[in-house]
């Protein structure tokens, strides 16, 4: 769902753009008679050409010329268009503009989910006290064997037919059961070990092992421990509760709290999974038809996001690639699918706020922002002075709070509480058409909207 636009400059359209990029050459052009920068514009025309200056300004002027373009047309675009340049004399190229995708809803007023709500039992709150136990407990020398749970240092090394693929000094390790680091059965093969006698056993490499040639195959591991620790947990008592640091002044109010937090933590996961069915079946009900444009960009934001999030962790996205032994071809492929879901997600929760007529009110928005000034206003240091509430971050406030409502209708939808509007179903039965503008302007000749 795309439409190509046939654009051609005339000689003054393209003139200004002469100009930007004989100012950016400029400091650099040498000729006899003129100090370096001196150089007069016609003279530096006649030495490099008009092509050669052109090329200096096309990253800006084809998307300039484009978004004029794109105007006059009155086409709504759905992303970034993309641009090829045909010819500099006279200038010459294509723009390929992705519309924005179409939706058909259906009958999402049918939409109806169930789901199992979750009783909290003592079974889970001894596992949240044990956790917390965990949280305060203390580390003690012992002599004895290694017991499962133990914390340990030791040396060790791991070969396959001569070849070291483990080598640790003075590493300490935690006795995890059924751990897969750094070798499956590990912990459970170091039980019953002594400070400083040596023990030797045969393990699998993991089949998941970084290095291929090595995962399945059979390691022999020898392992020096010397030291042992076990965790001493606190008492489960009124004391023990008194230690968390959160007022509690018995084990009972402890209890108390910590249902009342697994209740909550309960209903937090049945209201996300309700909303998320909700979105399934919304998208599911849905007729979406995207640009591969649209989708292609999706990807690529998405590879760029998971390349920032490897590099605040100092990882680089070939290194990472290699990890995964994964190409960028095929994870381009693998994220298109992941990709195609998010932009039908956003359309048709777009739409549904559309059907069902869902505004943010400017009283709505001076409130949230009044009450995100207070709250941060309690939580900033004293003399620390508030941000500027920009058009930019009340828009961002505005659209956040859009996409709040339109959730919340939609969970009422899906509970079947929601009530039926005529506007919500004269917007359904019309559905949604893209802009098909057949106006051409002086500049700009636009093919018929493609499905390609």
């Amino acid at each position: 769902l795309q439409t190509v636009l046939h654009i051609e400059l005339e000689d003054e359209e393209v003139r200004p753009y002469i100009d930007i990029g004989y100012q950016k050459v400029k400091p650099l052009i040498s000729y006899p008679g003129f100090r370096k920068g001196r150089v007069p514009r016609h003279i530096a025309l006649q030495m490099l050409g008009r092509e050669a200056l052109l090329n200096e300004v096309l990253d800006t002027m084809l998307p300039e010329v484009t978004g004029r373009a794109i105007d006059e047309q009155q086409i709504e675009p759905g992303g970034m268009p993309e641009m090829e340049l045909l010819d500099l004399d006279p200038v010459t190229f294509t723009a390929t503009v992705p519309l924005r995708p179409e939706v058909e809803l259906g009958d999402y007023r049918d939409i109806r989910v169930e789901v199992e709500q979750t009783e909290v039992d003592e079974e889970d709150v001894e596992e949240r006290l044990e956790q917390l136990r965990g949280s305060v407990s203390s580390w003690e020398p012992v002599e004895r064997p290694v017991a499962m749970g133990d914390m340990v240092t030791m040396t060790a090394t791991g070969t396959v037919e001569g070849d070291t693929i483990l080598d640790e000094t003075d590493t300490v390790y935690l006795l995890v059961e059924d751990a897969d680091r750094p070798f499956p059965g590990f912990a459970e093969a170091l039980v019953g070990a002594e400070i400083d006698t040596p023990s030797e056993f045969a393990l699998t490499v993991a089949d998941d092992f970084p290095v291929d040639e090595f995962a399945g195959q059979q390691v022999q591991v020898s392992v020096t421990v010397s030291d042992i620790k076990e965790r001493i947990l606190p008492e489960l008592d009124d004391e023990f509760a008194k230690s968390i640091g959160e007022g509690y002044d018995s084990l009972e109010a402890l209890r108390e709290q910590i249902v009342e937090e697994l209740n909550t933590e309960a209903e937090n996961a049945v209201n996300e999974e309700l909303r998320e069915s909700a979105i399934n079946s919304l998208i599911e009900g849905a007729t979406t038809t995207i640009a591969p444009v649209i989708i292609q960009h999706e990807v690529n934001y998405m590879l760029n996001e998971q390349a920032q999030t490897l590099a605040r962790i100092n990882i680089r996205m070939d290194d990472y690639m290699r990890s995964i032994g994964s190409s960028e071809t095929e994870l381009r492929e693998q994220m298109r699918e992941q990709a195609e879901m998010r932009i039908k997600r956003a359309v048709a929760l777009e739409k549904l706020g559309e059907a069902e007529d869902i505004a943010v009110e400017d009283e709505e928005v001076d409130e949230r922002i009044q009450s995100i000034i207070e709250v941060n206003r309690q939580e900033s240091p004293e003399g620390i002075e508030m941000p500027e509430i920009t058009d930019d971050i009340r828009a961002n406030i505005r659209r956040a709070m859009h996409s709040q409502k339109v959730m919340e209708r939609l969970v009422e939808i899906a509970k079947g509480e929601a009530t039926d509007t005529d506007e919500s179903a004269a917007i359904v039965e019309a559905g949604e058409s893209g802009d098909d503008s057949d106006d051409a302007g002086p500049t700009a000749e636009q093919d018929e909207s493609t499905n390609g």
